[in-house]
């Protein structure tokens, strides 16, 4: 799912209750949590991203609401910078799928634990290796190597999640 491509799409709910459109997206720690809509009567509500499911060119979803009071809104289109203060670009779209949620800055994608939203975005670097990680004598984890979800995984996976969290210190 594309959030710029699901702006204005229909939301219907599983129960039939509510109906209405996508008009904005708010997130909680760098990730979309809830599509922002309205109705007929331009009442607003909010539908939790992980109950929605896009089908036939429609939003379909089951309300949630308790997460709502964490999130802050999240808009296209806000400058973006590195730790250093370097504009990067702007904020083009954030895309959810299979490999993840990535932030789309310029031509560049980013990983939500790098992200830092508010009234613009700042991109940090991501965490790396100081020295191998091993296990039994085997490098599991190169030293440089960045501490990116797949790396904490294949070093959990080795018995060494906490040896990989230690080496980036």
């Amino acid at each position: 799912m594309k959030l710029s491509e699901i702006y204005g799409t229909e939301a219907v709910s599983r129960d039939g209750k509510r109906r209405g459109w996508v008009r904005g997206v708010l997130a909680s720690g760098g990730r979309p949590q809830f599509l922002q809509c309205f109705d007929e009567e331009e009442r607003e509500f909010d539908i939790d991203i992980l109950n929605a499911e896009e089908s036939g060119g429609k939003i379909i979803f089951d309300d949630r609401a308790a997460v709502k009071s964490g999130c802050i809104s999240l808009r296209l289109g806000l400058p973006a910078y590195d730790e250093t203060g370097k504009l990067l670009g702007t904020l083009c779209d954030v895309i959810s799928g299979k490999g993840g949620i990535f932030y789309v800055i310029g031509r560049r994608k980013y990983r939500p634990e790098n992200i830092s939203v508010g009234d613009a975005v700042i991109v940090r670097p991501p965490r790396t290796l100081k020295d191998n990680v091993t296990s039994g004598g085997k490098v599991i984890l190169k030293k440089g190597t960045a501490l990116t979800g797949e790396a904490l995984k294949k070093a959990e996976d080795a018995g060494e999640y906490f040896q990989a969290q230690m080496k980036t210190i």
